[in-house]
């Protein structure tokens, strides 16, 4: 007789504790990859905060016809603190100049120490200069560079 018990207990179990069992199973699973999904997510935006222009890099500025932005940038002079110049693209464009790339900080968000040499930065009292070590951000020194036309831009090496 125990063996017809043994056997009719796994038959008699009912089927709402299984399908119970594969529901937990599968919202454990959803709620398992949304994590990872997130966690893979926060770290792929820390590395791409890492990302950026890179120590000898420059943004040559050159004379070009019709150049009117209206936008500028204050930077910070990198040898006197609390002190800034502003940068004017129509400006550095029309003297012509460069800037360079010395030295970058990976903080959040990244800091680049810039030297420029040119003409001027900016009509008035708040030109830089024509040599200014400067602190710029990511997002300023991206600017310039995109209305500039990028990093090391039509630049001639010197062969051999």
């Amino acid at each position: 007789m125990s063996i017809h018990r043994r056997r009719r207990e796994p038959m008699s179990r009912s089927r709402r504790v299984h399908a119970d069992d594969t529901m937990w199973t599968v919202v454990l699973t959803l709620v398992a990859g949304a994590l990872l999904a997130l966690a893979t997510g926060l770290c792929a935006f820390t590395e791409l905060e890492r990302l950026g222009p890179s120590v000898g890099n420059i943004v040559v500025f050159r004379a070009v016809a019709g150049a009117t932005e209206w936008w500028h940038i204050e930077a910070k002079i990198a040898d006197a603190p609390g002190q800034t110049c502003v940068l004017s693209p129509a400006v550095m464009g029309s003297g012509g100049g460069s800037l360079i790339i010395e030295a970058r900080r990976l903080s959040s968000p990244p800091v680049y120490r810039v030297h420029w040499a040119g003409r001027h930065t900016s009509n008035g009292a708040s030109d830089c200069g024509a040599s200014a070590d400067l602190v710029l951000s990511r997002s300023d020194l991206m600017r310039l560079a995109d209305v500039s036309g990028g990093f090391n831009a039509n630049l001639r090496m010197i062969d051999p």
